[in-house]
């Protein structure tokens, strides 16, 4: 299912969306413990399997319009120098896509990015704050038939100190963006931890999905995965796929974007 408009009572027109959120892995199953650990030297090295195992994610990735992408590798020695996320775009037959390098190394090159059906019209990428540099934050504006959307992506730090810091910072970026906000990405928390409480306070964003576990994908008890949506964004469908390609299960969502008028206009997002 592709994006299509629909309309409200009113008359007025709405988009819906298939959003997926997806840490994958840089491309390496790992369907069970046992293989994720005979699989750690694919961090480092090339293996052909792991563009094998991205074709397949293409496969699923197809039927949406917008995918979030984390643990994806920028071109480095141990994806062959390939570009994960261009590759993706091509073989699921996305026509826009952008990215953001956290860590720019010989052997990995550690980026976040998203694929879209819709035009691009801005790319912002942010520095997240932490002990250890490499973390960031893409913020992507795209026009889904007229309606302006903001898309951020990000992948937090294992450490609360660390996520509380970005925490913050996410919420100064997304609470001045004016247009219809989605969030999505690993954030390493649960949606009860209070890193969690604070985004949706200082930004006013809500979970599209309750307790959904994400992590790890073999016997998911960890919801870490998430979907974040602002006032002009009704989720219709939310749910987590057992698909057992990486260590996390992706996180896919069906969403109603508001058409914009009078009352909506303005930094919609925003808490009171």
């Amino acid at each position: 299912m592709r994006a299509h408009a629909t309309s409200t009572a009113k008359g007025q027109d709405c988009i819906s969306l298939k959003i997926l959120s997806y840490n994958t892995h840089v491309g390496i199953r790992a369907s069970r413990s046992s293989e994720r650990l005979k699989n750690l030297w694919k961090h480092v090295l090339p293996s052909r399997c792991k563009l094998d195992n991205l074709g397949k994610m293409a496969g699923f990735l197809s039927g949406f319009d917008l995918v979030g992408l984390q643990e994806s590798d920028g071109g480095s020695l141990r994806s062959s120098f390939t570009n994960h996320t261009s590759l993706l775009a091509s073989l699921a037959g996305f026509e826009s896509w952008a990215e953001q390098i956290n860590r720019d190394l010989f052997v990995a090159r550690h980026s976040i990015g998203l694929l879209s059906r819709f035009p691009i019209t801005k790319v912002v990428r942010h520095r997240l704050p932490g002990k250890i540099p490499g973390r960031g934050l893409l913020v992507v504006h795209i026009e889904a038939k007229g309606i302006p959307i903001a898309v951020a992506v990000g992948h937090l730090s294992l450490g609360s100190k660390d996520r509380a810091r970005q925490m913050i910072r996410i919420g100064e970026i997304l609470g001045g963006i004016a247009e219809r906000t989605i969030f999505m990405g690993d954030f390493n928390c649960t949606q009860e931890s209070e890193e969690m409480r604070f985004l949706a306070s200082m930004t006013g964003l809500r979970s599209a999905l309750d307790h959904a576990p994400t992590y790890p994908s073999w016997r998911p008890m960890r919801d870490i995965d998430h979907v974040m949506v602002s006032a002009g964004i009704t989720i219709r469908r939310a749910c987590t796929l057992s698909i057992p390609l990486s260590d996390h299960l992706p996180v896919a969502v069906e969403a109603v974007i508001e058409g914009v008028d009078g009352r909506l206009a303005g930094r919609t997002h925003l808490a009171a």
